[in-house]
Protein backbone atom coordinates (compact mmCIF):
# COMPACT_ATOMS: atom_id res chain seq x y z
CA UNK A 1 0.00 0.00 0.00
CA UNK A 2 3.14 2.50 0.75
CA UNK A 3 4.86 1.87 -2.72
CA UNK A 4 1.05 2.87 -4.25
CA UNK A 5 0.59 5.76 -2.40
CA UNK A 6 4.12 6.88 -3.35
CA UNK A 7 3.47 5.77 -7.21
CA UNK A 8 0.59 7.79 -7.31
CA UNK A 9 1.93 10.93 -5.08
CA UNK A 10 4.85 10.29 -7.66
CA UNK A 11 2.72 10.45 -10.64
CA UNK A 12 1.00 13.44 -9.16
CA UNK A 13 3.95 15.55 -8.65
CA UNK A 14 5.31 15.41 -11.93
CA UNK A 15 2.05 15.73 -13.44
CA UNK A 16 2.09 19.42 -11.55
CA UNK A 17 5.46 20.11 -12.77
CA UNK A 18 5.98 21.90 -15.88
CA UNK A 19 3.97 19.70 -17.94
CA UNK A 20 1.54 21.73 -20.46
CA UNK A 21 -2.40 20.84 -19.99
CA UNK A 22 -3.95 18.95 -22.74
CA UNK A 23 -5.45 21.25 -24.95
CA UNK A 24 -8.08 21.28 -27.32
CA UNK A 25 -8.52 23.33 -30.83
CA UNK A 26 -11.62 24.07 -29.04
CA UNK A 27 -10.43 25.28 -26.10
CA UNK A 28 -12.17 28.95 -24.66
CA UNK A 29 -11.31 31.42 -22.18
CA UNK A 30 -13.87 32.83 -19.65
CA UNK A 31 -14.52 36.28 -20.66
CA UNK A 32 -16.22 39.39 -18.44
CA UNK A 33 -19.62 38.37 -20.00
CA UNK A 34 -19.35 34.63 -18.30
CA UNK A 35 -22.71 33.79 -16.91
CA UNK A 36 -22.58 33.49 -13.49
CA UNK A 37 -23.60 29.73 -12.24
CA UNK A 38 -26.64 30.40 -9.33
CA UNK A 39 -27.74 26.47 -8.97
CA UNK A 40 -26.26 22.98 -9.57
CA UNK A 41 -28.24 20.07 -11.39
CA UNK A 42 -27.10 16.48 -11.72
CA UNK A 43 -25.55 15.47 -14.63
CA UNK A 44 -27.68 12.45 -15.46
CA UNK A 45 -31.29 11.75 -15.54
CA UNK A 46 -34.83 13.69 -16.46
CA UNK A 47 -35.16 15.31 -13.25
CA UNK A 48 -32.28 17.84 -12.39
CA UNK A 49 -32.12 16.39 -8.64
CA UNK A 50 -31.29 12.58 -8.13
CA UNK A 51 -30.75 10.04 -5.62
CA UNK A 52 -27.87 8.39 -4.61
CA UNK A 53 -29.36 4.93 -3.91
CA UNK A 54 -30.97 3.03 -6.34
CA UNK A 55 -35.13 3.73 -6.23
CA UNK A 56 -37.75 3.70 -8.48
CA UNK A 57 -38.13 7.34 -8.34
CA UNK A 58 -35.21 8.81 -11.14
CA UNK A 59 -33.90 5.69 -11.58
CA UNK A 60 -30.27 7.12 -11.37
CA UNK A 61 -27.82 5.23 -8.81
CA UNK A 62 -24.03 6.87 -7.48
CA UNK A 63 -22.22 3.60 -8.12
CA UNK A 64 -19.07 4.45 -6.84
CA UNK A 65 -19.05 7.24 -4.37
CA UNK A 66 -16.36 10.27 -3.86
CA UNK A 67 -13.38 9.06 -2.16
CA UNK A 68 -14.47 5.29 -1.94
CA UNK A 69 -11.15 3.58 -2.90
CA UNK A 70 -9.68 7.11 -3.50
CA UNK A 71 -12.32 7.75 -6.03
CA UNK A 72 -11.81 11.47 -7.13
CA UNK A 73 -16.01 11.72 -8.60
CA UNK A 74 -18.37 9.90 -8.99
CA UNK A 75 -19.40 6.98 -11.00
CA UNK A 76 -23.24 7.13 -12.43
CA UNK A 77 -25.69 4.41 -13.59
CA UNK A 78 -28.83 3.86 -14.25
CA UNK A 79 -30.73 1.22 -12.11
CA UNK A 80 -30.93 -1.47 -14.52
CA UNK A 81 -27.11 -1.96 -15.03
CA UNK A 82 -24.97 -2.86 -17.37
CA UNK A 83 -24.56 -1.15 -20.46
CA UNK A 84 -28.32 0.03 -20.25
CA UNK A 85 -27.14 3.50 -19.86
CA UNK A 86 -25.02 3.68 -23.06
CA UNK A 87 -25.60 6.52 -25.27
CA UNK A 88 -28.31 8.23 -22.58
CA UNK A 89 -27.98 12.27 -22.38
CA UNK A 90 -25.39 14.05 -20.05
CA UNK A 91 -26.36 17.72 -18.90
CA UNK A 92 -24.17 20.77 -17.97
CA UNK A 93 -24.30 20.19 -14.41
CA UNK A 94 -24.41 24.35 -14.24
CA UNK A 95 -24.49 27.59 -16.20
CA UNK A 96 -20.45 27.70 -17.42
CA UNK A 97 -18.03 27.68 -20.19
CA UNK A 98 -16.36 24.85 -21.67
CA UNK A 99 -12.83 24.40 -21.29
CA UNK A 100 -12.16 21.01 -22.68
CA UNK A 101 -13.91 18.65 -24.71
CA UNK A 102 -11.86 15.98 -26.81
CA UNK A 103 -10.70 12.20 -26.12
CA UNK A 104 -8.21 12.16 -23.72
CA UNK A 105 -6.75 8.68 -23.98
CA UNK A 106 -7.04 5.63 -22.67
CA UNK A 107 -9.04 4.41 -19.66
CA UNK A 108 -10.90 8.32 -20.49
CA UNK A 109 -12.46 8.31 -24.03
CA UNK A 110 -14.24 11.61 -24.21
CA UNK A 111 -13.82 14.34 -21.91
CA UNK A 112 -15.84 17.38 -21.43
CA UNK A 113 -14.90 19.86 -18.70
CA UNK A 114 -16.98 23.31 -17.86
CA UNK A 115 -15.07 25.73 -15.86
CA UNK A 116 -18.32 27.73 -13.85
CA UNK A 117 -18.34 31.33 -12.17
CA UNK A 118 -19.94 31.38 -8.65
CA UNK A 119 -21.49 34.63 -7.23
CA UNK A 120 -18.31 35.42 -4.92
CA UNK A 121 -16.20 35.67 -7.66
CA UNK A 122 -14.57 31.73 -7.58
CA UNK A 123 -14.50 28.76 -9.92
CA UNK A 124 -15.32 25.47 -10.19
CA UNK A 125 -14.95 23.02 -12.88
CA UNK A 126 -16.77 19.73 -13.06
CA UNK A 127 -15.49 16.94 -15.79
CA UNK A 128 -17.95 14.45 -17.47
CA UNK A 129 -15.63 11.41 -18.04
CA UNK A 130 -15.82 7.97 -20.53
CA UNK A 131 -18.41 9.96 -22.86
CA UNK A 132 -19.50 8.01 -26.05
CA UNK A 133 -19.96 11.09 -27.79
CA UNK A 134 -19.24 15.00 -27.41
CA UNK A 135 -22.14 17.09 -28.42
CA UNK A 136 -21.01 20.71 -27.25
CA UNK A 137 -17.13 21.32 -28.33
CA UNK A 138 -16.73 25.32 -26.95
CA UNK A 139 -18.58 27.85 -25.60
CA UNK A 140 -21.10 28.96 -22.71
CA UNK A 141 -23.43 26.22 -21.67
CA UNK A 142 -26.64 26.26 -19.76
CA UNK A 143 -27.37 24.35 -16.98
CA UNK A 144 -29.06 21.32 -17.91
CA UNK A 145 -27.92 21.45 -21.65
CA UNK A 146 -27.56 18.45 -23.02
CA UNK A 147 -23.83 18.34 -23.93
CA UNK A 148 -23.04 14.33 -24.27
CA UNK A 149 -24.10 10.96 -23.82
CA UNK A 150 -22.48 8.46 -21.70
CA UNK A 151 -20.21 6.29 -23.12
CA UNK A 152 -17.67 3.38 -22.00
CA UNK A 153 -14.26 4.74 -22.55
CA UNK A 154 -13.92 2.80 -25.93
CA UNK A 155 -14.75 -0.36 -24.30
CA UNK A 156 -12.45 -0.40 -21.46
CA UNK A 157 -15.48 -0.17 -18.69
CA UNK A 158 -19.08 -1.10 -18.80
CA UNK A 159 -20.95 2.43 -19.56
CA UNK A 160 -21.12 5.17 -16.57
CA UNK A 161 -20.66 9.06 -16.27
CA UNK A 162 -17.53 9.57 -14.08
CA UNK A 163 -18.09 13.21 -13.09
CA UNK A 164 -15.92 15.88 -10.92
CA UNK A 165 -15.75 18.98 -9.41
CA UNK A 166 -12.66 20.73 -8.79
CA UNK A 167 -12.48 24.51 -6.72
CA UNK A 168 -9.72 26.78 -8.24
CA UNK A 169 -6.78 25.45 -5.87
CA UNK A 170 -7.32 22.38 -8.26
CA UNK A 171 -3.66 21.79 -9.72
CA UNK A 172 -5.07 19.98 -12.31
CA UNK A 173 -7.00 22.84 -13.63
CA UNK A 174 -8.30 22.15 -17.17
CA UNK A 175 -6.49 18.49 -17.29
CA UNK A 176 -7.75 15.18 -17.02
CA UNK A 177 -6.08 13.19 -14.26
CA UNK A 178 -6.06 9.83 -13.57
CA UNK A 179 -9.52 9.38 -11.40
CA UNK A 180 -8.19 7.93 -8.12
CA UNK A 181 -5.58 9.54 -5.77
CA UNK A 182 -5.11 9.55 -1.52
CA UNK A 183 -4.61 13.31 -2.74
CA UNK A 184 -8.01 14.87 -2.67
CA UNK A 185 -7.11 18.66 -2.43
CA UNK A 186 -9.15 20.43 -5.15
CA UNK A 187 -11.52 18.12 -5.81
CA UNK A 188 -14.97 18.16 -4.35
CA UNK A 189 -17.84 15.86 -2.92
CA UNK A 190 -20.11 16.27 -6.18
CA UNK A 191 -23.39 15.41 -4.67
CA UNK A 192 -22.82 17.27 -2.02
CA UNK A 193 -21.83 20.12 -3.65
CA UNK A 194 -24.88 20.38 -5.91
CA UNK A 195 -27.24 19.53 -2.81
CA UNK A 196 -26.10 22.63 -0.81
CA UNK A 197 -26.63 24.67 -4.20
CA UNK A 198 -29.27 24.09 -5.53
Amino acid sequence: MKLFAIFVLALFVAACGDSEPLSSETDTVPGPDQKVAKSFAYPVGKKPFVTSERDSGDQWYNAQDFGENNHLGEDWNKNSGGNTDCGEPVYASADGVITYAEHAGSGWGNVIIIEHLLEDGSKVQTLYGHLKTILRKEGQVTRRKKIGTIGDADGKYLCHLHFELRDDSNLMWDKVFIGYSPIRKGWLDPSEFIDENR
